[in-house]
């Protein structure tokens, strides 16, 4: 069978297998370099094992009897052979072991997968064990590459959770206390094509061509472009905002509480729902996977269900791709500043530093932004500067025009590639010339017919919201009064309390322990259950 393979075969006293005419073991005591390997491995907690090929098996008995707790082993095989061999020669029980799982597939999505059942893992360390690594060296390397990167984004996730989280929570609590005000409905949809504005300083060239245009475009402003379009004259069809705290309410100073259409996530700002009188469009940002999230999905209210895209610009590009059939046009997304002008002209940030301007100084804060930890140029020798978090926003925009979807046309010139199809303003002219259709305006219901449907949406989902709060405070007195011994509720019947409201563990670094319920943990949830329970009586009661 030389050639073919794979067989099995003794060498050096132990068994061996041959493969596509190799040997996938060492000749003289096969079992040897794996046991070596094993044995060297780097330990630490929380680190999954990316074990290639692991024919045999040698090596991943020694690993797991040394493994550190919270760590696991994903063995990989992409050789149906080399699979069914493994299958069939696993030792005894090791493929019952909760802390391994094998795989015989390197889609993305199954490798993610199986990586969550195993558990929640700090690294991704790869392990060559045995020769049948070779036959699919890059896809492996893929795979270990995934891996990491989805681990590296997952803390960086649980980082963002942990400082914002009790923030999103409570800014949703209130705003489905407000939602008989807010009165969401859903998005009209468009024929048009779209033009996202951010407020990167690319979007001061495209408003010429704004500006002759109008008519034909269906303009979509992040909320930060906002002044900028008004300065110009231009107003737009829908401003998006995601902002969760108050930072960004100074974008909306020059609107004049006009009547606007606005889109802004439940987790936003409580006050930017006050600060246009359009009508109000609802998203809900995915902030972490997990039964609260469900809870509200399932609330029946107009919400658009996003992922997490981290940047307005990212969101507002998402939205305008499902307002209708395309194309959309962009500008201002530029994730790269110069130095000294990080936004465009008549952005809050620019005309803050523009109101401290004297002769001796020159633009402080701009200028600061071009020396801050990680900043680089875009490329070697660009005059244009960005950021690790400027840089993830890029890459999250190109994954976002890369999905299906309509096209999306770069028209910024500079920047960070966005995925988009570069193109002048007069290749985009065209397109617009081709592409004229009528348009409603998404301006909202107008007359009397519309205000009444405004309020029928706005007590139908106001007695929704208040129904959810009053739920909530219902369970948080079942966890609390659990936690302090009055109520009896046995592990499984907690979990599954605690898994429904797990905002309660968003601040939590550790959360992944409760499935062991350690009592530091389990006092620390008491004292946020106990937070939580007397801050929505605060916000259910309007105070």
């Amino acid at each position: 069978m030389d050639g073919v393979g794979p067989e099995i075969l003794e060498t050096g006293g132990a068994l061996n297998v041959r493969c596509r005419g190799r040997l996938l073991y060492s000749e003289r005591g096969p079992a040897l370099i794996p046991a070596r390997t094993a044995a060297a491995a780097e330990l630490g907690p929380d680190r999954l094992y990316l074990v290639a090929s692991p024919a045999l098996w040698y090596g991943v008995p020694e690993l797991l009897a040394r493994l550190e707790p919270g760590s696991a082993l994903l063995c990989v095989e992409l050789d149906p052979d080399l699979a069914a061999l493994s299958l069939r020669e696993a030792p005894p029980g090791l493929l019952e072991d909760p802390r391994l799982a094998f795989v015989q597939s390197a889609a993305p999505e199954e490798l993610l997968a199986r990586a969550a059942e195993l558990g929640s893992f700090r690294r991704c360390l790869s392990l060559r064990l045995s020769g049948g690594e070779a036959f699919h060296a890059e896809a492996y390397r893929r795979a270990a590459a995934l891996l990491q990167a989805e681990l590296a984004a997952s803390w960086r996730n649980r980082a963002t959770l942990m400082s914002m989280g009790r923030l999103w929570a409570r800014n949703i609590f209130k705003n489905l206390a407000a939602l008989g005000e807010i009165a969401p409905v859903p998005l009209p949809r468009v024929e048009k094509p779209v033009f996202v504005c951010g407020a990167g300083p690319s979007l001061e060239a495209a408003i010429p061509f704004l500006a002759e245009r109008r008519g034909d475009l269906a303009l979509v402003a992040c909320d930060t472009a906002l002044p900028s379009l008004l300065a110009a004259g231009l107003e737009p069809d829908l401003v998006v905002c995601l902002e969760g705290q108050a930072h960004n309410l100074a974008d909306f100073t020059s609107a004049g509480g006009r009547p606007f259409p606005l889109l802004a996530d439940l987790s936003s700002h409580p006050a930017t729902f006050r600060a246009l009188s359009g009508p109000k469009h609802l998203t809900l940002v995915r902030i972490a996977p997990g039964g609260f999230m469900s809870r509200l999905r399932a609330l029946g209210l107009p919400l658009l269900g996003v992922p997490p895209l981290g940047s307005v610009g990212v969101h507002a590009v998402h939205a305008a791709r499902l307002l209708g059939p395309g194309p959309v046009l962009a500008a201002g997304l530029d994730f790269a500043y110069e130095r000294g002008k990080t936004h465009a002209r008549g952005a809050p940030a620019l005309l803050a530093e523009e109101r401290r301007l004297t002769r001796l100084c020159r633009f402080p804060g701009q200028l600061g932004a071009a020396f801050k930890v990680g900043v680089r140029p875009t490329a070697p020798g660009s005059a244009l500067l960005t950021d690790p978090v400027l840089s993830s926003y890029a890459a999250l925009l190109a994954e976002e025009a890369a999905a299906p979807g309509p096209l999306l046309l770069d028209l910024r010139g500079r920047g960070l590639p966005i995925g988009g199809r570069a193109a002048s303003h007069a290749e985009a002219a065209a397109l617009l010339d081709a592409a004229r259709a009528p348009f409603p305006a998404p301006r909202g219901p107008e007359g009397a017919k519309g205000t009444e449907a405004a309020c029928s949406a706005g007590a139908d989902a106001a007695a929704a919201g208040a129904a959810f709060i009053a739920g909530e405070s219902r369970r948080l007195s079942r966890l609390v009064a659990a936690l302090k011994g009055r109520e009896s509720l046995d592990g499984p019947a907690f979990l599954e309390l605690v898994a429904g409201s797990d905002y309660l563990l968003w601040p939590f670094p550790d959360a992944q322990r409760l499935r062991t319920m350690p009592q530091d943990l389990l006092n620390r949830l008491l004292v946020e259950a106990e937070y939580w329970r007397w801050k929505l009586g605060d916000i259910f009661s309007g105070r």
